[in-house]
């Protein structure tokens, strides 16, 4: 319930811009790209090492821009959908059919970049901070035909990162971007490790008429 108001918030601020003289400030994105686990060692070692085995995988999603006059802050939002997987050879179990660990995680974020003096050939440099609500899906383990569900959970987190939008058409920008995310940094449990991961992304961004 939580995510479904967040993301009818969003919609409705964006809907708010748009009714009052401000659409042609206002971008939509939509892409993905990669997400590198980096951490803690829980997620990022692999199997064999006692770890779930999580490392590159595939992230998709969409974001909006509102462009301030006169202001080199942009304030955004984005809603951002990965997806973890792991196996391997458990250790101590040599022998035993590999083990299979996934997790989900949807991220409906703010923030806000600071843009850089625009470089030639259309491209616009900038900075970013971003707070994202993460709703964590079921952890799921499999072996040997046996699959066992933990429940997810949510969890605050903050991201940092830089990226440029490179102007392709008169309305149409790609926004490419790297960034460091501390997915459950706010809220967790005793003993619970923080999984963070580098994101690199690229979105099309439309400008709206």
């Amino acid at each position: 319930m939580r995510k479904i108001k967040l993301i009818l918030f969003i919609g409705a601020f964006l809907i708010f811009l748009s009714s009052n003289g401000f659409a042609q400030l206002i971008s939509i994105g939509v892409g993905g790209g990669l997400t590198q686990v980096t951490g803690s060692e829980l997620y990022s070692n692999k199997v064999s090492d006692g770890g779930y085995g999580f490392s590159s995988e595939y992230n998709f999603g969409a974001i909006g821009k509102v462009d301030l006059p006169l202001v080199p802050i942009t304030p955004r939002a984005f809603v951002l959908y990965h997806k973890l997987n792991g196996s391997g050879e458990y250790p101590l179990s040599v022998g035993t059919p590999d083990w299979e660990f996934s997790q989900s995680i949807l991220s409906i974020g703010v923030g806000a970049s600071y843009n850089f003096i625009p470089i030639p050939a259309g491209v616009d440099p900038y900075v970013a901070l971003d707070v994202m609500f993460n709703s964590f899906g079921d952890f799921t383990v499999k072996s040997g035909g046996v699959e066992t569900k933990t429940s997810g959970k949510s969890r605050t987190g903050i991201g940092i990162g830089a990226g440029a939008e490179v102007t392709i058409l008169p309305k149409v920008n790609v926004d490419i971007s790297a960034s460091y995310r501390m997915f459950n940094l706010i809220g967790k449990e005793s003993g619970e490790k923080t999984l963070s991961a580098i994101n690199l992304d690229l979105f099309f961004m439309f400008s709206l008429l």
